[in-house]
């Protein structure tokens, strides 16, 4: 094993109150540990398999979703009625979460119960049996969770946003689409045993130091996995810039998401220069494209993504299909104009507004566990110094970004979206 120091992951708050969040190598097994203080109760505990939909080919499209839900289902040990008894005894919470890079299976419990539940994860990845019998269970779960996507048009814009921005890889879905091949449990299984290997875990704990929570990985069935994973390596990403519609005429409400590539370490600071997040209830605030959203009487909110190589940042502009055009179209102005070439107040605000929220993240157990995660898979972390560090240069980012081709995607009628390409960029 050997130790290095993840100082980046936290700098103040839930971290500092006791030893530095460390990252330590168990037999090809990332660990990342961090304890608040010798007295707390609380610890989180993460399996995180990088095996995201990112990662998934033509032939097993939507399995990455599957391989979420089958969390927690029955494994050589438990029964998914006992694991679940028991994680209610001991007032445990257990959640799953499938992204564009990683799968993560999560549990929340009292500090003593974490050797039990570090081996719970540990059957997680060696021992889930993929029943047959569960996999109708686990395919209704997944295509619920789909239909609920398609019905938010928020979520369906996204959606396409990532099919428009890039190219294979990020462009996959983070749900099963219609018509998968993923029809059985043992093609699940498949997809579970290219992915779950030493070089593509990671386990994150809260409330523990890493040597202790080392010791324990150690000595679970997360050390009898395979080195070496068989599933390929991610596609390198590339910014395609195009555009997608998706016509939808009966919706009271379109929507249009416009984008630009930036780097991962950029894109939150970079989305409050934006400015479009409300600091004081009554007030839209003193930024541009706030007061133009304010003035012409439609939504508009600004989002970032960012990944291992690659990130986005833009806008999500919402308003009747009748004013969809011309609040975009204001919306391409306002960034022309003041945050691409931002004022000297404009890059303060958004500096001062993305380091608040690195901060206020960094004091709860959850953003430090997400940062934890960034650094043990190497994959950029928006911890406090990180974004900091962004702040530093944030106006000349702001000028060259925001002057790039954005890609677009929307929900609406056809007749009311723009094309990208008209918009002056």
């Amino acid at each position: 094993m050997y130790w290095s120091t993840a100082r980046a992951a936290a700098r103040r708050g839930y971290a500092s109150a006791a030893s530095a969040p460390a990252v330590m190598n168990v037999n090809g097994i990332r660990v990342a540990g961090a304890s608040a203080s010798s007295s707390e109760q609380l610890a989180s505990l993460a399996l995180v398999v990088n095996a995201g939909s990112r990662f998934e080919t033509i032939e097993n499209a939507g399995a990455a979703h599957f391989l979420k839900a089958f969390g927690f289902r029955d494994t050589q040990p438990r029964t998914s009625f006992r694991t679940i008894r028991e994680a209610e005894l001991n007032g445990a919470t257990l959640t799953a979460e499938a992204t564009r890079e990683n799968i993560v299976f999560r549990v929340q419990c009292f500090r003593d119960a974490v050797p039990y539940f570090v081996d719970v994860l540990s059957q997680v990845a060696a021992g889930t049996k993929f029943a047959e019998h569960e996999f109708s269970a686990v395919q209704r779960v997944v295509q619920l969770e789909a239909a609920s996507a398609q019905a938010h048009a928020e979520t369906r814009v996204l959606e396409a946003l990532h099919q428009a921005a890039f190219r294979g890889g990020l462009s996959n879905s983070l749900y099963v689409p219609e018509g998968s091949p993923v029809n059985s449990a043992e093609s699940v299984q498949a997809y579970a045993r290219s992915a779950f290997a030493r070089d593509r875990v990671a386990v994150v704990g809260t409330g523990i130091e890493a040597q202790e929570l080392s010791q324990l990985v150690a000595a679970s069935k997360l050390a009898e996995l395979p080195a070496n994973a068989e599933l390929p390596a991610a596609q390198t990403t590339s910014f395609a810039g195009g555009s997608q519609k998706v016509i939808e005429s009966a919706a009271p409400v379109s929507h249009y998401a416009l984008a630009f590539s930036c780097a991962p370490e950029e894109a939150p600071v970079l989305a409050r220069l934006l400015g479009t997040q409300r600091r004081a209830k009554w007030n839209v605030g003193a930024a541009p494209l706030a007061q133009a959203a304010a003035e012409d009487g439609f939504a508009a909110e600004a989002f970032s993504f960012a990944y291992s190589d690659a990130a986005l940042v833009g806008v999500l502009v919402s308003a009747p299909a009748a004013r969809l055009r011309a609040s975009v179209e204001r919306v391409a102005q306002t960034i022309q104009k003041s945050v691409a070439r931002p004022s000297a107040d404009s890059v303060k605000r958004a500096a001062a507004a993305a380091q608040v929220d690195a901060a206020d993240q960094m004091a709860l157990q959850e953003g430090v566990a997400r940062a934890l995660t960034q650094v043990a898979l190497g994959q950029p972390a928006a911890t406090l110094e990180a974004v900091e560090q962004a702040a530093s240069k944030l106006s000349a980012s702001a000028q060259s970004v925001f002057a790039s081709k954005p890609a677009a995607a929307s929900v609406s009628l056809s007749q009311a979206t723009p094309y990208v390409d008209t918009l002056g960029f």
